[in-house]
């Protein structure tokens, strides 16, 4: 099934390139740009480079079920064959999608889309991450575990220790949120560092740069491994989760809408949301 959607957002409004103003640039606006208006699970998003495409979860019939969306011409195409994809993973080195649920996961292949089930099953999965490897989140354990060679061993450095999100940076550190806050992971001792306790963090992704971010019901930050602060990039209300198209554009979701920021030299007069810092 394919549904067409019409592009809300007609604009004229120069906008700059990605590797020329940092997210975290002090006094940068950035354009909403819709991609779609639909009612959709928020948890994960991710991003196929290659075709510069979308994927995420819509309610369908009452099944949560993976939906395509073409990021340059807001297409959206459902995947037929899988149910429940609440966690969801792109694999962009072997150009792979993952889909997790209460059906174990699934692995997509864009390039001739073809669907197969993996050697995970009897498994609800809340949150799912590639890093060479498949990592994952067990519910409602909220467990963190990684899929190698066909076998599920449990991460050591997050070893009894309950993850609501987890991402790694481009140093292989890993990032994690829950109930308590966000937290460092030492690569050698395996300590817990907290970076912030409040406010409550609700999304978190790495951009392809393998820089991390982090969202809030008002905010969105990222986080400079360097230092280990905590910086806030743009005001954004209701940011739930969040992914980066090929060219490192920012995308996230509030549950209702899919909106892209696009950095801008200025804002325009006719009448287009833009969100500063």
């Amino acid at each position: 099934m394919e549904v067409l959607l019409l592009l809300i957002l007609i604009t004229t409004t120069e906008t700059v390139d990605r590797n020329t103003i940092e997210y975290f640039h002090k006094h940068q606006c950035y354009l909403k740009d819709v991609l779609a208006s639909i009612q959709h699970s928020p948890n994960q998003l991710a991003v196929h480079r290659k075709t510069n495409t979308l994927y995420f979860s819509s309610d369908v019939d009452g099944e949560y079920v993976p939906v395509i969306l073409d990021i340059d011409s807001k297409d959206l195409r459902v995947i037929k064959g899988v149910k429940d994809s609440y966690a969801i993973a792109s694999n962009n080195i072997d150009d792979e999608i993952y889909f997790g649920g209460s059906n174990g996961i699934h692995r997509y292949r864009p390039v001739d889309k073809t669907l197969t089930s993996l050697a995970i099953t009897n498994l609800d999965i809340w949150w799912l991450y590639f890093n060479k490897n498949i990592y994952f989140i067990q519910f409602p354990n909220l467990n963190v575990y990684v899929y190698k060679d066909r076998t599920i061993k449990v991460v050591r450095q997050l070893k009894n220790t309950k993850v609501n999100q987890f991402v790694f940076d481009k140093e292989d550190y890993i990032f994690f949120v829950n109930v308590s806050g966000l937290y460092g992971v030492k690569k050698i001792s395996h300590e817990h560092v907290l970076l912030r306790a409040k406010p409550q963090f609700s999304g978190m992704a790495s951009d392809n740069k393998g820089a991390v971010f982090v969202s809030t019901d008002s905010a969105i930050y990222v986080v400079n491994t360097t230092d280990q602060k905590v910086k806030q990039v743009v005001r954004v209300p209701g940011v739930m989760a969040m992914a980066f198209d090929k060219e490192n554009h920012l995308i996230y979701s509030d549950g209702l809408e899919l909106v892209r920021l696009l950095a801008v030299k200025e804002k325009s007069e006719d009448g287009d949301t833009y969100y500063c810092n």
